[in-house]
């Protein structure tokens, strides 16, 4: 699957409350729900700005030498996400650089690729061991670069992005030929604009299919009100945006089958004991190879406390499945639309069946510490990404689908 790392300047926090204890086995089998109506078209195509030109952008060839493997355990070494593709090989970030190891996480070796310094945001997407994109933009000094490595980091292409304006931008890949560049046009008293844009030649040309008219807060098919999180694409056309919005039961939920001209309400089966509720959709989650199952995270706030819920489709959104209930979720990760694992203080849990049944991993991680995030690449072998009280990073191991982990670093 598409692995994204980002970095933010607009740091989004989302607090989930956590009152109630989650039992050590939780089972609620969840009846499926029936396919959902035609999703209710909301706008045409609102009127874009200039798009982005679709003559070939300038590439700047980059060679990098091949530098000093660094070992995890020097105090330098602040990791802040990984995105592992097998037992060996895999990448990693810290707020500065960007790293690869070729042996399980235990070294990392730092990644030659020139990023601008001063008042610079940087986001990193790695699609599979050798291909990797990292979209900077220096805030002062538009327009945004797009650097792209397709034999593991030792050689870097460059693109630069016509940005209509100096904006925070993520990479969304779907292939080696189909690229996504979400931009973050600026947020304010619970709205925010954003522009998408589109590559079918790995990055090379763009075509924009959608932004946000600065003043019109009205007339797109994107409502400008609410937060966005990060969309996911199926392939070049179906895509998927959650987010949230100040408004009771209502899920912050659109689907697009044009790469972004157009988008429409996607609803989802709520579980009835839920009502009252603010929602809030965290980005949905593909799966490499699969152009058919989409999972969506949803996280409820309510009156009496907070439920987690995922919605599974098997059909590419056109009908859908909630998961059993969860107080909360601080870190999760699925590896396809049934095997997927869910952090939640200090306990660990794992569902074989979709999320109809979760079960409790009796887990060797220290209790001191605060998980970030859950990487498997099986149903065995994965790694944990946490901070200790200290806020210094620890990487943790396990070949036994959870149950026991050695720690690679410190």
């Amino acid at each position: 699957m598409t692995k994204p790392i980002t970095f933010l300047l607009l740091i989004l926090l989302l607090i989930l409350p956590a009152c109630v204890e989650i039992p050590e086995i939780i089972q609620q089998p969840a009846t499926p729900a029936p396919p959902t109506a035609t999703p209710l078209i909301i706008q045409a195509t609102p009127t874009l700005p200039v798009p982005l030109p679709t003559a070939t952008q300038e590439i700047i060839p980059s060679e990098t030498a091949a530098p000093s493997a660094a070992r995890a355990d020097e105090p330098a070494l602040q990791l802040a996400e990984i995105a592992m593709f097998d037992a060996s090989t895999g990448w990693a970030n810290s707020e500065e650089a960007l790293y690869r190891s070729a042996d399980g996480g235990q070294t990392w070796q730092p990644l030659q690729i020139a990023l601008p310094e001063a008042h610079t945001y940087f986001s990193a997407t790695f699609l599979d061991a050798q291909t990797g994109y990292v979209v900077s933009t220096d805030l002062e000094n538009p327009p945004s670069l797009l650097s792209i490595t397709r034999d593991g980091g030792q050689t870097w292409a460059q693109v630069k992005l016509n940005n209509l304006a100096p904006t925070f931008a993520s990479l969304v890949a779907v292939s080696p030929e189909t690229l996504f560049l979400f931009e973050n046009l600026g947020a304010a008293a619970g709205s925010q604009g954003v522009a998408l844009s589109r590559s079918l030649d790995g990055g090379q040309t763009w075509e924009q299919t959608f932004a946000h008219v600065p003043g019109d807060t009205g007339s797109a098919s994107l409502p400008f009100g609410g937060q966005k999180s990060l969309p996911a694409f199926l392939d070049a056309n179906l895509g998927f945006i959650g987010g949230s919005v100040p408004v009771e039961n209502n899920i912050y939920f659109y689907r697009t089958e044009d790469a972004g001209r157009n988008w429409l309400v996607q609803p989802l089966p709520v579980p009835a004991q839920i009502s009252g509720y603010m929602a809030m959709t965290n980005s949905p989650i593909v799966f490499s190879g699969n152009s058919e199952h989409i999972l969506v995270p949803v996280h409820f706030s309510l009156p009496e406390g907070s439920q987690f819920v995922f919605f599974a489709s098997a059909d590419r959104g056109q009908t859908w499945q909630a998961s059993s209930l969860l107080i909360k979720a601080e870190a999760y990760q699925f590896i396809d639309l049934q095997t997927g694992w869910v952090w939640s203080d200090g306990m660990l849990y794992t569902t074989r069946d979709g999320g109809q049944t979760w079960l409790t991993l009796t887990h060797s991680l220290p209790a001191n510490i605060s998980l970030r995030q859950i990487n498997f690449i099986d149903p065995q072998t994965g790694w944990a990404l946490a901070f200790d009280l200290d806020f210094q990073s620890r990487l943790y191991f396990t070949s036994d689908g959870g149950q026991t982990w050695s720690e690679l670093y410190p």
